[in-house]
């Protein structure tokens, strides 16, 4: 029998089913802050056992709790297992509070901060107090997620994943700034037509860092440019050399007034985009090396799917405090229309436009995969946004269903698969598939520094390939495509 509480969450539902009845359940709503929380305590039929009272953010706040806790389960009889605590979801103030109270036993739920305020009975004011009874009304209705005691690896690759996106937004913005300085210093060198050296690079950041201006390039000597141009391994260094003379001579140098003070910015500008750089590659280093030990290892066998890409999208997608139905994801990650319906069966539904409280780190990463897809994706899947395109389709929205339908299974443990191979498989094509997508993926995880992770003895594509090599009699290798040759170099 189908439930009216879809969305009640099953641990809360649990904790009253072996209360037996709501007067033997204890639920503490708190209002997080940063220095001192507010909270109060009430059953599970909503009456207040306790008003509202302050909780320290320190460890003497949390034994305090615990001694009001105490205090009112026997004095109303209730048990201690039958206790949760709640509040709404915080920014990082109150996380390690939550977690002490989750390692202490406690149940803990997080309520999504919108759908207390919805269920507060002023919507005209807002106090902690007022706040408190939304908190408590959607902990008594059973609704929120279970925050756990453990920090899972999902959890900690989402961290690694969002701070990554930070420093590439701040990246991003220095990179701005540099713009701007260039274009006053040699207008025209971060065009790699006009310079010959492709922006950002190692050697577009070499010359940036010093004596950066039309006339300390144009008087370096040619051999010596050449030679550091080689070192960077920039191809052709001896035509983007001339190329970069050539520019020097045929712009405008800035005022001699401002050249040392726009070398200087240009010059820590620098220094703050190379260590930005380190740290986000540092990040994907380790967010790789996380993934591999995980079911999210198996979103690579997909071709336009990177480590990076696959991260993000299994962080998102397999939080288990954030888990939905496949039919719900869709709507959780922004990829569906809201919709109203009213005035009886004959009056049909019309689109409000997409939820606003959407995921939006996965909605981005989605349609981020839909643009690798149509790049560098599979055939079908390329013909298929190609002919959504041509349809006239939004097929970035559209693509994007189908691609977070395929993730789901991949996560499962599945390997990719073209529809028309899986729908009809030979006992030659998918073998000869299996073998011909092998090596792009040892490529793709040589990349990420992380292919000795990914095929550890445990690790999903190491289980995956061994079972593959003796159900076919296929020889799958788990070592670097380019191991050999490294080998080669270091007995020379």
């Amino acid at each position: 029998m189908r439930t009216i509480y879809p969305k009640a969450n099953p641990a809360i539902e649990n904790l009253f089913e072996h209360a037996g009845t709501p007067r033997k359940v204890m639920c503490v709503a708190f209002d997080y802050a940063k220095a001192t929380h507010t909270a109060m305590v009430c059953n599970g039929e909503g009456m207040q056992l306790r008003g509202a009272f302050n909780v320290h953010n320190n460890p003497a706040g949390l034994d305090y709790v615990q001694k009001i806790v105490s205090g009112l389960c026997r004095k109303h009889s209730i048990a201690r297992e039958h206790v949760f605590c709640g509040g709404e979801d915080c920014g990082p103030y109150a996380s390690n509070f939550i977690h002490a109270l989750a390692a202490k036993g406690f149940l803990v739920v997080g309520v999504n901060a919108k759908d207390a305020k919805n269920e507060r009975g002023n919507m005209l004011a807002s106090t902690d107090k007022i706040d408190l009874l939304g908190v408590a009304g959607m902990l008594v209705k059973k609704r929120g997620r279970t925050i756990p005691a453990e920090i899972s690896h999902v959890e900690q690759l989402r961290k690694l994943t969002h701070h990554r996106l930070s420093l590439v937004q701040s990246r991003t913005a220095s990179a701005n700034r540099m713009h701007a300085l260039v274009d006053q210093l040699l207008p025209g060198f971060l065009d790699v037509d006009q310079s010959g050296i492709y922006p950002f690079t190692r050697a577009s950041l070499w010359l940036m860092s010093e004596r950066f201006s039309p006339k300390g390039i144009h008087g370096r000597p040619m051999p010596t440019l050449v030679s550091r141009l080689h070192e960077f391994a920039v191809h052709d260094a001896e035509g983007a050399a001339r190329k970069l003379k050539a520019l020097c001579e045929s712009v405008l140098p800035p005022p001699s007034a401002m050249l040392d003070c726009l070398q200087q910015c240009l010059s820590h500008e620098v220094t703050v985009y190379r260590m930005l750089s380190d740290s986000v590659r540092a990040l994907e280093v380790e967010a790789a090396r996380q993934l591999a030990a995980t079911p999210g290892a198996m979103l690579t066998t997909m071709p336009g799917i990177g480590v990076g890409l696959a991260a993000g999208i299994y962080a998102e997608m397999a939080d288990p405090t954030r888990r939905q139905a496949l039919f719900r994801m869709a709507s959780y990650a922004g990829l569906v229309n809201r919709l109203k319906q009213s005035g009886g069966p004959d009056k049909e539904a019309s689109a409000c436009g997409r939820p606003r409280h959407a995921n939006v780190f996965l909605k981005n990463l989605l349609l981020d995969l839909v643009v690798h897809i149509g790049n560098y994706g599979d055939g079908e899947l390329k013909a298929d946004y190609l002919r959504r395109t041509e349809d006239g389709q939004y097929s970035r929205l559209t693509m994007a269903r189908k691609l977070l339908r395929i993730c789901s299974h991949l996560i499962g443990g599945d390997f990719y698969v073209p529809a028309t191979l899986r729908q009809n498989p030979s006992t030659e094509a998918l073998p000869q598939y299996y073998q011909s997508a092998w090596t792009r993926i040892l490529w793709r995880w040589r990349d990420a520094a992380a292919i000795r992770q990914a095929f550890a003895k445990d690790a999903p594509l190491e289980q995956w390939r061994c079972m593959i090599n003796e159900l076919y009699g296929l020889k799958l290798s788990n070592v670097s495509p380019q191991a050999g040759q490294t080998r080669k170099e270091e007995r020379i």
